[in-house]
C-alpha cells in the first residue's frame, strides 16, 4: 500500500512539472492583502484585496474584452476580467475593480468585502489550532483550464501582506516571520478534471491556497477548567470529618460546580481534554462520597482512624492530581503533533506547488 502511494506521488509529481512547462498553457500570478479582519457566527469577514497579474493576451481566455483605455477603475461594481472564484467564500460585497496595463503586462486589483470559512481543531481545547484559508481560483469557463494561477513571488517567498495579524491589539496574532515558521503558507494546487469533470468542463484547473495558523492562548482557559477542577476536587479530603448529611451536600456542590464547568466549554461534537478532565474528576468525588460515607461512622470523626482516612484521601488526590498532569502534558504532545502534520500537509512538492488532495481534505 505505501509503495503504490509513493508511486501515486510520483506521477503527480511529475504531471505537476509538465504542467508548469508546458509552453501552451499561460501564466496568471496572484497576491492579495488582508486590510483588516473580524469573527463572526458564519466565519472570518474579510476587507480583502486581490491582485492578479498576466500578459495581455491571456484576455481573451477569460472570455472578456480588452478595456479600451490603460487604466479604468469601477465602483460598487462586481465587473472582473480574470474569472477568478473564493471557493470558501459565502458572501461578497464589491467595493472596487482597478485595470492597469503597462506595455503587454495587466495588473488587476479587486477590493472587496468578504466573508470566508475557517476550520477549528477543538479536540485539545482549551488547545485549539484555528486556521484561516483563502481558496482562490477560476470558476472555470471558457478556457481557464489552460491557465496556471500561481502565488507571485518577492524575494523569493509568497507574496501575501498579513500585516493586519501583526498587530498587538489584533485578536489573532502571528508573527512577522509568519511564512519563514511555517504559519503562513501559499500554495498552488492543481485540480485535475480531465477523467471525472464531476458537473465541469474537462480540464486541468489550478488555484492558490493560503493558510493561516494561529494558535489560540490556552493559559486562562487551561486555569478555568483543569486547574480550578483539580483544585475543587481536593475539598474532598475533608469528607471523613462531615457527617452523611453534610457529606452528600458537600460532594453534590462539589459535583455540580464541576458539571457546571461543562456548560460553559465550547460545544464540540467530541470529548476535549478539558472535558475528560472535568468528567472523570466529578465521577471521582462521586465515588469518593460512596466510599467516606460507607467507610467513616460519624462517632469516629476526629479520631485517629479518621485521620488516617483523611490521609488515604489526600493520598488518592494526590494520585488523580498527577494523573491529571500527566494527561494534559500527554495531550499536549498530541496536539503539537496535529499541528506538525497539518503542516506537513502543505508542504511543497515542487516550487511552490502542493497535493491537491492532502491540503483540500484540511481546508
Amino acid at each position: 500500500m505505501r509503495a503504490n502511494a509513493c508511486s501515486d506521488d510520483n506521477e503527480q509529481l511529475q504531471g505537476i512539472k509538465q504542467l508548469l512547462d508546458n509552453k501552451e498553457r499561460v501564466t496568471v500570478h496572484h497576491a492579495f492583502s488582508l486590510h483588516n479582519m473580524t469573527s463572526s457566527d458564519n466565519g472570518m469577514q474579510l476587507h480583502l484585496v486581490l491582485k492578479f497579474r498576466y500578459d495581455v493576451s491571456c484576455i481573451a481566455l477569460f472570455g472578456a474584452e480588452k478595456p479600451e483605455n490603460d487604466v479604468e477603475k469601477r465602483y460598487g461594481d462586481a465587473h472582473r476580467l480574470f474569472p477568478y472564484c473564493i471557493f470558501n467564500s459565502v458572501e461578497e460585497t464589491p467595493i472596487s475593480w482597478t485595470y492597469q496595463l503597462k506595455g503587454t503586462e495587466v495588473n488587476e486589483r479587486i477590493e472587496l468585502f468578504t466573508t470566508v470559512t475557517n476550520v477549528k481543531y477543538m479536540r485539545y481545547y482549551p488547545f485549539v489550532l484555528k486556521l484561516l484559508n483563502l481558496k482562490v481560483g477560476t470558476d472555470g469557463t471558457a478556457q481557464t483550464g489552460r491557465i496556471n494561477l500561481l502565488p507571485e513571488l518577492k524575494k523569493g517567498k509568497p507574496n501575501v501582506d498579513f500585516g493586519v495579524f501583526t498587530k498587538e491589539t489584533s485578536a489573532y496574532r502571528i508573527a512577522k516571520d509568519g511564512v519563514e515558521t511555517g504559519d503562513v503558507i501559499c500554495r498552488m494546487v492543481v485540480r485535475d478534471l480531465t477523467a471525472d469533470t464531476l458537473g465541469n468542463f474537462s480540464g486541468i484547473y489550478t488555484r492558490v491556497y493560503t493558510v493561516f495558523f494561529f494558535e489560540a492562548k490556552w493559559v486562562e482557559n487551561f486555569a478555568t477548567y483543569i486547574v480550578f477542577s483539580t483544585i475543587m476536587m481536593h475539598l474532598t479530603v475533608f469528607l471523613p470529618k462531615l457527617d452523611l448529611a453534610s457529606l452528600v451536600g458537600t460532594v453534590l456542590a462539589v459535583a455540580l460546580t464541576e458539571v457546571a464547568l461543562l456548560f460553559v466549554m465550547p460545544p464540540t461534537d467530541e470529548f476535549t481534554t478539558a472535558e475528560c478532565v472535568v468528567i472523570v474528576q466529578s465521577l471521582y468525588v462521586i465515588i469518593q462520597a460512596f466510599v467516606v460515607g460507607l467507610a467513616c461512622d460519624d462517632e469516629i470523626s476526629g479520631t485517629t482512624d479518621c485521620v488516617i482516612q483523611m490521609w488515604h484521601m489526600f493520598i488518592a488526590n494526590m494520585v488523580v492530581t498527577v494523573c491529571t498532569v500527566a494527561w494534559c502534558v500527554l495531550e499536549y504532545r498530541r496536539y503539537k503533533g496535529l499541528v506538525r502534520s497539518i503542516k506537513d500537509t502543505f508542504k511543497s512538492v515542487h516550487a511552490y506547488v502542493g497535493m491537491f488532495k492532502d491540503i483540500d481534505k484540511q481546508i
